[in-house]
């Protein structure tokens, strides 16, 4: 019988080219593998509950993996893992999971964090994980488009196409949108969700600061969710603004 171990990882991806293994560079996945294997001295092969993209970060992504025996408890695994992988990657913690969990499959939404930060010089500390977006923004705007995303809407302007994936349709649901405003000119706009098209939270955001800006009218943002044109939408926001901030499971 074998034992099913969920782990709660955060990491800086500034260095990774994404969750998934890749030809390009290192991954959070291939990373975290080669810690585990170390340790188990047998193959596994790792389930997430989500594929982020090259430069994105998580607080708390969920990982499973199966193996007939965990070598050390729970506790001790953790500190030995925490031990091989690099300081941009922590396991935060490990349970023994039920055989019909599935870190995606079973999930019940996502949250996500994207932070801004629109004054005139971007401080170094924030480089890795804030878009820099000089100009005033008309918040008022923007929190009226981020009302009119919530719900269930047909999303396929906020979808970059992804090779080899296609989807079976482009409704998805939005639960919450949230922008709050803290010192130092940053923003930070909550996004959660059932599920996402591929890039669909960076197009949101970068839609939100057109409009913010001006560039974008509500009126825009209506047809966007009536004909579905991506190049009539705003810019993919950068990579180093995201993080995966929870996975909901009932």
């Amino acid at each position: 019988m074998r034992q099913l171990l969920k782990l709660t990882i955060a990491y800086d991806g500034t260095d990774f080219k994404g969750w998934q293994d890749s030809r390009m560079g290192p991954s959070i996945e291939g990373t975290l593998r080669t810690a585990i294997e170390k340790i188990q001295q047998h193959p596994v092969s790792l389930d997430a509950a989500s594929r982020t993209d090259a430069g994105v970060h998580a607080d708390a992504q969920l990982v499973t993996f199966s193996t007939p025996q965990l070598r050390k408890d729970p506790a001790s695994f953790l500190l030995s893992l925490n031990c091989l992988l690099p300081p941009s990657i922590r396991v935060l913690d490990v349970v023994e999971e039920a055989d019909d969990f599935h870190p995606s499959l079973s999930a019940e939404g996502k949250i996500y964090h994207y932070w801004l930060a629109n004054g005139v010089v971007l401080p170094p500390k924030w480089r890795w994980t804030t878009w820099h977006t000089p100009g005033a923004l008309d918040l008022a705007l923007m929190h009226e488009a981020a009302r009119l995303l919530i719900g269930t809407h047909n999303f396929a302007a906020f979808c970059n196409e992804l090779s080899n994936t296609h989807f079976s349709d482009t409704y998805r649901t939005l639960t919450a949108i949230n922008i709050s405003q803290y010192e130092d000119n940053r923003l930070c706009i909550h996004i959660s969700g059932t599920n996402f098209l591929y890039k669909m939270v960076r197009n949101i955001v970068g839609t939100l600061v057109y409009i913010g800006r001006r560039r974008l009218s509500i009126e825009m943002l209506h047809r966007l969710l009536e004909n579905g044109i991506r190049a009539e939408a705003g810019v993919t926001a950068p990579a180093q603004g995201l993080t995966l901030h929870k996975v909901l499971y009932s």
